[in-house]
């Protein structure tokens, strides 16, 4: 997919079915991450490989999940900055 902002991501992972998730990584700015469909060979090699800006794989049933580590990951990044 791209990267896309916090209030994007969550909007979309509203809308997305738990067999089609959707995965989350970091990117330099804590407001905006990389969403990627969790089962391509690529998203499945980063996540096997425990790629460090990997945050969780997401869907419509897991949101309230999505929204504490979106708030954690800010979190870190203000106390990094």
């Amino acid at each position: 997919m791209t990267v896309v902002t916090l209030t994007e991501t969550k909007g979309r992972i509203m809308t997305t079915a738990a067999s089609k998730p959707l995965s989350v990584f970091r990117t330099g700015n804590p407001g905006q991450v990389d969403l990627v469909f969790a089962h391509t060979v690529v998203t499945q090699n980063k996540i096997r490989q425990v790629h460090e800006d990997y945050l969780e794989t997401f869907h419509r049933d897991n949101l309230h999940v999505a929204r504490k580590v979106f708030q954690k990951h800010f979190d870190s990044f203000q106390v990094a900055a």
